[in-house]
């Protein structure tokens, strides 16, 4: 993925976002807040939860989202051939 395409996408999602900045921050020690490897080991295991279940919430919402159209569809076909007999 392109660079410019991540960043799309990922403000398209600020949670995910928020969890992925976490976990380059603690990749990096940008703000030197964790100073030994089991802390910083926790603190890369929960920002990788947080990725994951910021994933699977997009993937639900986008999931229902796909599905109500689809029922749509067929709701809009069904009443246009009630209304044609």
């Amino acid at each position: 993925m392109e660079d410019a395409k991540l960043i799309e996408e990922l403000s398209k999602r600020p949670e995910l976002r928020r969890h992925v900045e976490r976990l380059l921050s603690i990749s990096g020690n940008v703000n030197e807040e964790i100073a030994l490897a089991d802390d910083a080991e926790e603190a890369a295991i929960e920002a990788c939860r947080g990725i994951g279940k910021a994933a699977l919430q997009n993937w639900a919402e986008s999931r229902a989202e796909q599905t109500a159209q689809q029922i749509e569809k067929r709701i809009n076909s069904a009443n246009k051939n009630i209304k044609k007999k």
